[in-house]
């Protein structure tokens, strides 16, 4: 009787891993963006990670000062720009006196779920503040998330996000940017 249950598990395991467990709806991908929003707060630069594909590729556009950037990065690459961010914001935080404030909104436009439900487009757009006016970050995103191995994962990012830095009064630009 014993193995006949141990049987039943496994399989009932190989279907959740290999079927199951890559479904998705639109409750989870809600989610996904939720969770994300939470490491940002948390400024938790490995749970950002782990919700890249390992196939990830994003296609970036930032423009700042008039200036437009583009880069497409894959996992690894995104992964080592949130470290990045994060530290910025903490040299910005320091440098105001250890009071720097992340608000953080995002907004869900649309979810497009594949009939095949293994993947799902997302529109939406997104506002990062620090320190309220300090420095804004105003984003449109156009997102492919997928299930991998029972969890959600960004696969494919078009995204383009306008930076704003207030001036004048005590901090100039480069103080932000300089190491």
């Amino acid at each position: 009787m014993k193995k006949i249950i141990l049987v039943v598990a496994l399989c009932v395991g190989a279907w959740y891993y290999f079927a199951g467990g890559r479904t998705l709806d639109e409750k989870m991908v809600r989610a996904f963006y939720d969770d994300g929003a939470h490491a940002l707060y948390k400024r938790d630069a490995e749970l950002l990670c782990k919700q890249l594909s390992s196939q990830a590729i994003i296609q970036d556009e930032t423009v700042m000062n008039g200036q437009t950037q583009r880069t497409t990065l894959n996992q690894r690459q995104q992964c080592e720009a949130f470290k990045t961010s994060l530290q910025m914001f903490e040299r910005i935080g320091d440098r105001m006196g250890g009071v720097l404030t992340i608000e953080y909104e995002f907004h869900i436009d649309s979810i497009v779920i594949d009939p095949s439900r293994k993947s799902a487009q997302v529109k939406g757009t997104s506002l990062l503040k620090m320190g309220e006016t300090v420095m804004q970050f105003s984003g449109t995103f156009n997102d492919q998330v997928v299930r991998e191995m029972g969890q959600m994962k960004l696969l494919r990012s078009d995204q383009r996000t306008v930076v704003r830095v207030a001036g004048g009064r005590g901090m100039s630009q480069s103080d932000f940017f300089s190491k």
